[in-house]
């Protein structure tokens, strides 16, 4: 692992429409990752999967004597893919070096002159996370109340709809059509990025195949 500390989670029963129905989703691993940047930093060097526990009520939680956020050693082999040669991740390694190399000589002084105590606080407030929070606040936009209000109603009156309800319909239609929307996309993403890595690392023939580690000769 290069002397790195490489932590991954699965989430198993989130589809590709999980970051639209709930950012529950997303904050619940953020939560966890929070919770345990100590247990990650004194890790020793390697791939770990990161296993979550949840609470009665859904929430990341330690119970007594027992972790509920548990690390489990992995292998490379562990994950399911078809790797490229092993000269492809050569030059992968060159370039990571090479990058590393030109941003402590050029970019690492001006970042470390430019942090300081002012640009941390400032950075923190920043993040995405909190903003979600305290841009729309009550106490930042006071207007908010009304929303607050008028979504206390609607819960108040909520029914549930008939079964021949035209509108469930079109839910279940517009639902199924950007679920295939997102399971295309992401093929395409995929698609793209393995020719991409293909084309940058795998040589000029782009097939991930080394010249003298082809099929040739049976």
């Amino acid at each position: 692992a290069a002397g790195q500390r490489i932590v991954y989670l699965i989430n198993p029963h989130v589809g590709h429409l999980g970051i639209f129905v709930s950012a529950v989703v997303a904050r619940r691993e953020h939560r966890a990752i929070l919770a345990s940047l100590a247990e990650i930093e004194a890790l020793p060097p390697g791939l770990y999967e990161m296993r979550i526990e949840d609470g009665p009520s859904g929430e990341v939680h330690r119970a007594a004597g027992k972790a509920a956020i548990r690390f489990e050693p992995r292998a490379v082999e562990d994950l399911r893919f078809a790797p490229p040669p092993r000269e492809a991740f050569e030059r992968v390694r060159v370039v990571s070096e090479t990058g590393l190399a030109l941003y402590r000589a050029f970019l690492k002084p001006w970042a470390q002159a430019a942090s300081n105590p002012w640009t941390a606080e400032l950075l923190r407030w920043l993040h995405p996370m909190r903003t979600s929070r305290y841009l729309l606040s009550e106490e930042f936009q006071p207007w908010m109340r009304l929303v607050a209000a008028t979504a206390a109603q609607v819960a108040a009156n909520r029914h549930r709809a008939r079964p021949g309800n035209p509108w469930l319909s079109q839910e279940r239609a517009v639902v199924g059509a950007v679920s295939q929307a997102a399971e295309s996309a992401r093929a395409l993403r995929d698609a793209a990025a393995e020719r991409g890595f293909a084309t940058l690392y795998s040589g000029p023939t782009g097939t991930g195949r080394s010249a003298s580690g082809g099929d040739a000769g049976g």
